[in-house]
């Protein structure tokens, strides 16, 4: 069968990155790297060193007196001109959250700002910073799940006296009689531990307020410039049109930078109070005990099979710890909503049931972190699947196989309800087994063999991720402050070169470079010639940000829009200048070229009749100008998919595992830039392996956190990371623009259940079985003794 699929100039070419000559030559400007204007003043926030107390007293009379210190504040000073955050509002499933900037009474966790200095020196700052003394009236600690939802708990907030602020349920009609009519029915309890995102840059950000104009610009290093900016409207009773946000270079994000944090509101209300310029840079221990962090789940999950080994139907039963604090604009359900949905992924079985908690406790907020909760829904359907292939005596490749949604079966909607028109499980399945010889593997390494003190695995996760969400998925999620749009405008100045500015904010994924091959594709230009600016809700068009895996499908959709428009319009001034039909114009090579002829007219030429920098005229009815602003939304999540499959070595002496071999199959519809993917994919690989093994936050039972500093948290270096085999499939759709689906969380999603898997498979024979992240040395050793017992 020929190959019918369109041709593009563009659009899959691996072009190299453009943003990476100035990032790798130093001339990246990140918060920390801006111009300070004369008279900054820097912020500095006094943290609560306990995890539940009553505020009796704060004394910052003697900061106040050192020299340099110019004001302190404490809730009391701020609160009356600071709006309370308020991320849910009372609906079916959800109570309302609030969260002040600073707690008025008292502190919920270890990290709780009770009051701020400024100074005129950044060191003067930490030393004042230290004399401010706080008396605390200890209350209850509830820091685990199990302890915030047992009866009698102390409520973390009084008007939630469960701890539950969300709570969601949904079951398949029929559910529990195909649960009846099971074979056999296989349980167990995955636990995730707590993650911190750890970008290289710790957040920032820069406030200043201009007295004249009664106009604020905030610099943050945050991922939602268009949401952050709402936000400051709100919070603090501003004009939105007054304010300007600008994410200048973001050295990583992960979703963690997809907040509004109390020190961006902080600092610009002393900004304003001030009119002057107000600077805060957080460390590292800063990034760990108020960052949001991430995972800290409970799946109780249950499958009933037939003799055959086909999935009839599961039971989830999910508990989210969110911390102290819903997050701004995400809300309580982010986590346990996606958690319940995520875990059908790529099987068929027609019944499911869930039942969703969010749970409040004594510890730092948790928030939307690369691929949110689908890594361990995965992880706990993944491992379900192996327990039910041992316990029936089929081989797990073949459950896989048999329960996969297949060719035949598209379009397909799961039974959570989520639809897709295409998908590619069984064609990456076998790509991705052939990718890592999985025969040779079995035939060199026999289960339960122990080979120069090791013992060898591999395990296979088929994934999907869930990408492109738009305004509808926000509103069914129940997530009412993310518009789920992405706007784009791209104009071709008076000389003929084209600009664009895009409502996103790069953190490293590639933007500037793929949004100008779209751009190409239409117009006809080298990518490389083509300016794209991101981040600054002064020059792009309101949109919600960047994250979840929506760049290039939400913001790539508005940019595939806005190129069409100003394409149109160059083809319809050259047409009446050449005297030919519009449609017979191609767009090549800068140059508007009549198809099949030697007639052309240059983007230079065109560009100047439109700003009427020439005397000839428009075609009547044409405006001056080329500039087109367009917006995207999508109508149904874009659902990409992939198989990993990882071959582990455990030490049984040292309980040390080690990733030796590596294979991805992916797809994520028509690939942009297969550079790029390559990229996404293989850096969500290495934080998956570093979630699987290694990373944990850890608190006390006092709800003190242990894991505050990189000598505590543990993190994959290059050593650990193998050599990854990559097999790229499209399989295109047709509910996005341009057939794209999103690529920038599969890897990490894949990853931690086929990592799993691997050391599951390693440890075949001794009775242990993986239900619980990470897998550190001590992890597996307790486990081979356990499973001895």
């Amino acid at each position: 069968m020929s190959d019918t699929r369109p041709v593009f100039r563009h659009i899959g070419r691996p072009v190299p990155r453009q943003e990476d000559s100035r990032l790798l030559r130093g001339y990246g400007a990140y918060v920390d790297d801006l111009p300070e204007p004369p008279g900054t003043l820097y912020l500095g926030c006094v943290r609560s060193p306990v995890a539940h107390a009553r505020i009796t007293s704060i004394d910052l009379s003697e900061a106040l007196s050192m020299p340099g210190v110019v004001a302190g504040y404490t809730a009391a000073d701020l609160t009356p001109s600071i709006r309370t955050m308020e991320p849910d509002r009372p609906k079916p499933g959800y109570k309302a959250t609030f969260r002040d900037v600073m707690p008025t009474d008292r502190v919920r966790y270890v990290g709780d700002t009770v009051a701020v200095i400024l100074a005129e020196d950044p060191y003067l700052l930490e030393d004042a910073l230290e004399t401010v003394l706080v008396d605390y009236e200890a209350l209850p600690v509830v820091v685990s799940i199990e302890d915030a939802i047992a009866e009698g708990a102390t409520a973390v907030h009084d008007d939630i006296a469960d701890n539950i602020p969300f709570a969601g349920q949904y079951k398949t009609e029929g559910f529990d009689a195909a649960f009846a009519s099971a074979h056999l029915v296989v349980k167990d309890t995955f636990r995730s531990a707590r993650m911190a995102g750890v970008s290289l840059e710790p957040r920032g950000v820069m406030a200043s307020y201009d007295k004249g104009k009664g106009a604020l610009t905030l610099w943050s290093s945050t991922q939602i410039p268009h949401l952050l900016r709402t936000s400051l409207g709100e919070l603090l009773d501003m004009a939105e049109s007054q304010i300007r946000v600008v994410a200048p270079d973001v050295g990583g994000g992960f979703g963690i930078k997809a907040h509004v944090y109390p020190e961006e509101v902080i600092a610009a209300a002393l900004a304003r109070r001030l009119g002057g310029t107000i600077k805060w840079v957080g460390d590292r221990q800063d990034d760990f005990v108020t960052s949001t962090h991430s995972r800290d789940y409970r799946y109780d999950v249950e499958m009933a099979l037939a003799r055959d080994g086909t999935i009839l139907a599961v039971r989830n039963r999910l508990h989210v710890n969110i911390g102290a604090y819903a997050c701004f604009p995400f809300g309580s359900s982010a986590e346990a909503g996606g958690g319940a949905i995520y875990l059908p992924g790529a099987y068929k079985f027609a019944h499911y049931a869930f039942e969703t908690h969010s749970v409040f406790t004594n510890t730092a907020p948790v928030g939307v972190y690369r691929g949110v909760a689908a890594p361990i829904a995965h992880f706990a359907q993944e491992g379900l699947i192996d327990r039910a292939a041992a316990a029936l005596g089929i081989d797990k490749l073949e459950m896989r196989r048999k329960n996969l949604v297949q060719p035949e079966d598209l379009p397909f909607t799961n039974a959570a309800g989520i639809s897709s028109d295409t998908q590619s499980h069984a064609a990456c399945l076998e790509e991705a087994l052939a990718a890592i010889d999985y025969e040779g593997f079995r035939r060199d390494h026999p289960r339960g063999e122990v080979r120069d003190g090791k013992r060898y695995g591999i395990g296979i996760a088929c994934i999907t991720e869930h990408t492109g969400q738009g305004a509808s998925r926000y509103r069914t999620r129940g997530l009412h402050r993310v518009p789920g749009f992405e706007g784009a405008t791209v104009r071709m100045e008076s000389d003929g070169r084209l600009v664009a500015a895009v409502s996103q904010s790069t953190q490293g994924q590639g933007h500037l470079t793929v949004f100008a091959q779209i751009i190409a594709e239409h117009l006809g230009v080298d990518p490389g010639e083509i300016s794209v600016e991101e981040g600054d809700t002064a020059t792009s068009p309101f949109g919600s940000g960047t994250f979840a895996s929506r760049a290039a499908v939400v913001a790539g959709g508005a940019v595939f829009r806005a190129s069409e428009t100003l394409a149109a319009k160059l083809k319809r001034i050259a047409g009446f200048h050449l005297e030919v039909a519009p449609d017979d114009i191609e767009l090549t090579g800068g140059e508007a070229r009549v198809a099949g002829a030697d007639m052309a007219m240059s983007f230079r030429e065109l560009a100047a009749i439109a700003h009427s920098l020439e005397a000839r005229p428009l075609p009547e009815g044409e405006d001056y100008g080329l500039e087109s602003r367009a917006f995207y939304d999508p109508p149904n999540v874009s659902i990409a998919n992939a198989v990993h499959i990882a071959v582990v070595s455990v030490d049984v002496g040292t309980g040390r595992v080690a990733v030796e071999r590596y294979a991805v199959a992916h797809d994520c519809g028509r690939m942009i830039n297969p550079m790029l993917v390559a990229g996404q994919v293989h850096g969500g690989v290495a934080q998956g392996i570093g979630e699987a093994l290694m990373e944990g936050v850890v608190y006390d039972e006092e709800g003190q956190l242990l894991t505050t500093q990189l000598l505590d948290y543990l993190l994959p270096s290059s050593c650990d990371i193998p050599d990854i085999a990559m097999v790229h499939i499209e399989s295109e759709t047709d509910a996005t623009l341009g057939g794209f689906k999103g690529a920038g969380e599969g890897g990490v999603i894949g990853a931690v259940p086929a990592v799993a898997g691997a050391v599951n498979d390693a440890l075949a024979g001794t009775g242990a079985f993986v239900n619980r992240l990470p897998l550190r040395p001590e992890s597996i050793l307790a486990l081979l003794k356990s499973g001895a017992e």
